[in-house]
């Protein structure tokens, strides 16, 4: 709480529209006991509830300087306080000399008049806040200093009345530039919050505070943006380089540090997950910014992959899993985005997966060498009465031994149930005749789809061709 604690108005001891010659008074009366080696006695050094302040003749002087200039001082003075009426005056009292903190506090709120902004008010507003602000060390209640901050906000915003506070302060007006005092305001703002909450999202807190004034907002956002990107590309930059070193290194040894590459690959996804997201929020998820850089990571991390899985493709005892659970995790992240690496990543899983699906049985997982093709008859509709079919008896898949026999049994129940159950469906034929084809052939389809379909359609191969459009048998 610098901006208070070490306030050149508080070190002075003085109030922040004391005039030139309280000033000098002030400063002469510190150097003076300074020089016997003692501590003046200031009636406004508020302390406590602020701690104790050990000057020196350094401090005290820099102090004066630091209010020299109409600006700093000003600057200086909306996180002090102020006699502007008799109602500050009295509360003012309780305060330097009774130590009554919460009878200044009521005292200041009185003169506040319920927070309504206007020349009668405002200094009792701003004394009302320096209070709260001061004081929250015991009350610990966020809220309350955030509207501490906002009302001090409220009152330099509106033109008349900074005008009226710089003419109180600095004994004149229209000389301080009013968006450079605004500029400076939100900078001593993100510094206070910075000590008093340094684990919160201090861009957050400002945004908060802040909602109202879209050209405060967009500023503060742009600042958001830019820290977001610094920490992503710090990320990016760092697996850069450790994808350079070991893109370097022989096969043996990229397959023998597989686990360690992937992992690093995922903590770059981790990592950067949280900064994106925010960043999508603020920029939207067609925003260039947000996409390039969303694009780069993917990137980066199927570029780890690809790496490791080139090395280790013609092994006999590859392990698929790692790379297709990464890539299947990649494809999720992104699909709600359009970025130029979504389709090879999509194309790279594919393979991935075929190229297992043609070692091992996808049907029972259970390790087995896939030694074995069954044939699934699907199609896809194309038109009113047009399809398109996969020929020579369907899409060819891999398996074993047990799991072909398996459905090749149901194959034949299947054509064996059409003609068996015809007695219970004779109702049916008339309307299957009027399309010109055989009960035996509607009711063989319906089977097919329905008993030997649900046996093969939880096949990655299967279920990749059903996710573009086909269904198991034929119209």
């Amino acid at each position: 709480m610098n901006v208070i604690q070490n306030n050149p108005f508080r070190i002075l001891g003085i109030i922040s529209n004391a005039s030139a010659k309280e000033i000098n008074q002030s400063e002469t009366f510190i150097l003076r006991y300074l020089d016997i080696g003692k501590s003046a006695n200031l009636k406004f050094d508020i302390t406590p509830p602020l701690i104790k302040l050990k000057r020196t003749s350094k401090i005290v002087q820099d102090a004066k300087n630091r209010i020299h200039d109409d600006f700093n001082k000003l600057t200086h003075a909306i996180f002090w306080f102020v006699n502007g009426n008799m109602i500050d005056k009295i509360a003012l009292e309780k305060l330097s000399s009774e130590k009554k903190i919460e009878q200044a506090l009521d005292s200041f709120k009185k003169g506040s008049r319920n927070f309504i902004i206007s020349k009668n008010s405002f200094t009792s507003i701003i004394n009302f806040s320096t209070l709260e602000i001061v004081s929250y060390a015991s009350h610990k209640d966020e809220k309350r200093l955030m509207n501490a901050i906002k009302y001090k906000y409220q009152i330099i915003n509106d033109k008349i009345l900074f005008k009226e506070f710089e003419k109180l302060i600095t004994s004149t007006s229209n000389k301080i530039n009013h968006k450079s005092y605004i500029d400076r305001y939100v900078e001593n703002t993100s510094d206070l919050l910075k000590e008093l909450f340094p684990k919160k999202d201090q861009n957050k807190l400002l945004l908060d505070i802040f909602s109202e004034d879209e050209s405060i907002l967009k500023e503060i956002e742009g600042r958001i943006v830019s820290s977001l990107e610094e920490v992503i590309n710090t990320n990016i930059t760092l697996f850069n380089s450790f994808f350079e070193i070991h893109s370097k290194n022989s096969d043996a040894q990229i397959i023998r540090s597989k686990s360690t590459i992937l992992n690093r690959a995922r903590k770059l996804i981790k990592d950067t997950k949280s900064d994106l997201i925010k960043l999508k929020k603020i920029l939207g998820k067609d925003n260039f910014q947000y996409t390039n850089l969303a694009n780069k990571i993917y990137s980066f991390v199927n570029g780890a992959v690809i790496m490791c899985y080139n090395r280790e493709v013609n092994k006999s005892n590859l392990e698929s899993a790692p790379y297709i659970e990464l890539l299947e995790d990649l494809s999720k992240e992104m699909s709600n985005l359009e970025l130029p690496i979504k389709q090879t990543i999509i194309k790279n899983l594919s393979v991935i997966r075929n190229d297992e699906s043609s070692l091992c049985c996808q049907f029972c997982n259970s390790g087995t060498q896939a030694d074995y093709i069954l044939k699934v008859e699907m199609h896809k509709m194309t038109g009113w009465n047009q399809y398109s079919y996969f020929k020579d008896g369907g899409v060819q898949v891999s398996c074993c031994l047990k799991c072909l026999s398996l459905r090749t049994i149901l194959k034949i129940i299947t054509f064996l149930l059409a003609p068996l159950t015809w007695p219970f469906l004779i109702f049916i034929i008339m309307f299957i005749r009027q399309y010109k084809n055989s009960w035996f052939s509607w009711l063989y389809r319906v089977l097919y789809r329905n008993l030997f379909g649900l046996s093969v359609k939880n096949h990655p191969k299967i279920k990749e061709y059903i996710n573009q459009g086909y269904k198991i048998g034929m119209p």
